[in-house]
């Protein structure tokens, strides 16, 4: 297990719930850095913020510990003194899919949305398209409503057995997702595994590790 002392957390806001349940059950007490999950929506801002991030830490951290995904190519070309320890996946969702007996580098099925969030008012599928197209005129949003119909089939609910994702509340606005593309609603399973890895120092095997003393990953 990496040395408290020396070792920092690098985490998407979207996935505390997941990293504190993880440091809980391990008995670890690693500050944390948490990287703001609305910077997905610009890969480059993300990426700009993951650089100050590692850029801005304390000399005496030597390993920082990513809790988050590729993320849309967020960290392509990421320079650190530290070495960095980042699980080998596409992005969070596909994180939280990992169970002892599945693992890859994307898990997500094409078509399908996935809701992951503790809150789930923060999976809203209406609201992202009004803040997505409200420089567009009727005409144009109703092309890109019909896009997003056509692009996708299914909202998948995570079920990692930290959020409660079976109560009237979380159906509901699932539901009201699946309604918003003409889809429907289903419950997939999942577990915390790949960040409990993560903290643990079990990096065998589907994590990358930039090491600046070789500079190899």
């Amino acid at each position: 297990m990496p040395t408290t002392s020396s070792t920092m957390i690098l985490a998407c806001s979207s996935l505390e719930e997941y990293v504190n349940a993880a440091q809980c059950k391990l008995g670890t007490n690693y500050p944390t850095i948490w990287l703001d999950k609305r910077l997905h929506a610009e890969p480059q801002k993300m990426r700009e913020a993951i650089q100050h991030a590692l850029d801005e830490m304390p000399v005496e951290i030597d390993t920082v510990l990513v809790a988050m995904g590729y993320c849309g190519g967020s960290w392509k070309d990421i320079q650190s003194s530290k070495m960095i320890v980042r699980p080998h996946v596409d992005d969070c969702a596909t994180l939280l899919l990992h169970t002892p007996t599945l693992s890859g580098f994307n898990l997500k099925q094409q078509g399908h949305l996935y809701m992951k969030d503790h809150d789930p008012k923060d999976f809203n599928l209406e609201k992202a398209f009004s803040g997505y197209t409200a420089k567009f005129d009727e005409a144009t949003k109703a092309q890109i409503k019909q896009s997003w119909v056509n692009a996708y089939t299914d909202v998948d609910i995570v079920d990692t057995g930290h959020t409660d994702c079976h109560s009237p509340e979380y159906k509901q606005m699932a539901q009201m997702n699946a309604d918003w593309i003409e889809g429907k609603v289903n419950v997939v399973h999942g577990s915390n595994i790949v960040i409990e890895r993560l903290l643990a120092g079990d990096w065998s095997t589907g994590f990358r590790i930039m090491n600046p003393r070789n500079e190899q990953e």
